[in-house]
């Protein structure tokens, strides 16, 4: 064993330090990069599809959240190329050129992420205004340029700023939506769920599994950290910080809260609202918050409902884009060849400026999320979390004791829900 592989393995399987702020801070920065725009998204598309959806998230979404990224977290605590200064990524276990090609393959998976957080931010301040308010403030193209600049500007105050900026975000975005759950219980209405039961019943057997199947993409991308999970590991690999133990630890106590709370409040909003409401807010391209209707006893919370909804796609692109933005920093820097702080400077400038001028167009156009989310985004998230692991696991010796029932697990989420993608490009 070398000494670097010794020194890596010291810092990644050191004994677990007392609990520390730090730690909860990490545990509210998952939740704050999960819990968001795929979220508000998802009782929209369960309320379409009907309940069989939900039981399938029931059964199969913690086990496909939780355990492929325990898996990636452990991976990028055993990543010993940090010498570039570059976040975690599988770096150790490819060559040069394999190294390169995992960071861009991980921008273009996650970046349409964070255009799917700008794009339902600005569509909720839209509907904020021109519904709620009955006013309008700004016309799109405005908007559209406004609001991505501003959480561009936000992301260039740096690696510790915008995670601390999510881990305060984090607690109000969760005990809200936990009210809002919790609020609606006197409107749930069984006949909701028992109609939306029947439309499906009276579909044939393989209707139902095909739209079982076709919602895998929709529910990994609800569930999906990588991102975060990526500086976490940066962090947790410090020496006296824990190492791998307490940064597993952390991903499971965050995923535990995660899956509990979505769980929850997708379950409130399918017997609270009709189905008619999902369908129509699905048409409009809005998250659930944004059509919700106030009751009689909860004027004042469904009227912040859609201010909920802005704070939770704002933390959501801010715990997204982070990684991405560093990354292509990163590879930006490479291909001028700066290694300087003021080549990196400018590498950084360039990446941001491209990044912005996507973001700002696409905002502009206004694709469907909810066919972004299935089509691109789950199915590229599902590689990288599910299929790019499970490889290496299996193809690299220095990973084998990895290898079981977790990574078979990890395998068939991930050729279920990239399976997916191929059945919506070919039929």
């Amino acid at each position: 064993m070398t000494m670097t592989t010794q020194k890596l393995s010291g810092a990644v399987m050191s004994a677990s330090p007392r609990w520390s702020l730090k730690d909860a801070i990490w545990i509210l920065s998952v939740y704050a990069a999960t819990v968001g725009a795929g979220t508000l998204f998802l009782p929209v598309e369960i309320g379409t599809r009907g309940p069989m959806v939900f039981l399938m998230l029931l059964l199969l979404g913690f086990p496909l959240s939780m355990v492929p990224h325990v898996l990636v977290g452990r991976l990028f605590m055993r990543d010993g190329h940090t010498a570039d200064r570059n976040l975690p990524m599988f770096g150790a276990f490819f060559g040069p050129k394999g190294r390169e090609a995992i960071k861009i393959y991980f921008c273009v998976a996650h970046f349409p992420v964070t255009l799917v957080f700008a794009i339902s931010l600005v569509n909720a301040l839209d509907n904020l205004f021109t519904e709620r308010l009955q006013m309008t403030l700004l016309p799109r193209g405005a908007l559209a340029v406004i609001v991505p600049g501003l959480l561009f500007l936000v992301l260039s105050k740096g690696r510790d700023s915008v995670v601390r900026t999510l881990s305060a975000l984090a607690l109000p975005f969760a005990l809200t939506i936990l009210a809002i759950a919790l609020v609606q219980i006197p409107d749930w209405q069984l006949s909701n769920v028992t109609h939306a039961l029947r439309d499906t019943n009276t579909a044939p057997p393989g209707e139902t599994l095909k739209h079982l199947w076709l919602t895998l993409p929709l529910v990994t991308f609800a569930f999906c950290s990588t991102p975060m999970i990526s500086p976490l590991a940066a962090w947790y690999r410090e020496r006296g910080n824990g190492g791998e133990t307490k940064a597993v630890l952390i991903i499971r106590l965050a995923y535990v809260l995660i899956f509990f709370s979505i769980v929850f409040f997708v379950l409130s909003c399918i017997l609270a609202i009709p189905r008619d409401t999902f369908v129509m807010a699905k048409a409009q391209n809005l998250n659930v918050l944004s059509v919700m209707k106030a009751g009689d006893s909860a004027d004042l919370l469904f009227w912040i409902a859609p201010l909920i909804a802005i704070l939770g796609m704002t933390k959501s692109f801010l715990g997204v884009c982070l990684s991405v933005a560093e990354t292509c920093s990163g590879l930006v820097a490479g291909a001028l060849g700066a290694s300087d702080p003021r080549g990196e400077a400018r590498a950084k400038r360039i990446a941001y400026a491209g990044m912005f001028v996507l973001t700002a167009g696409v905002v502009y156009l206004n694709p469907n999320v909810v066919t972004l989310i299935e089509t691109v985004c789950g199915p590229l998230i599902a590689i990288f979390l599910f299929l790019i692991p499970a490889w290496l696991i299996y193809t690299r010796p220095q990973l084998r004791e990895l290898r079981g029932p977790t990574a078979i697990t990890v395998i068939l989420g991930g050729v279920l829900t990239v399976s997916a993608l191929l059945y919506g490009i070919v039929f």
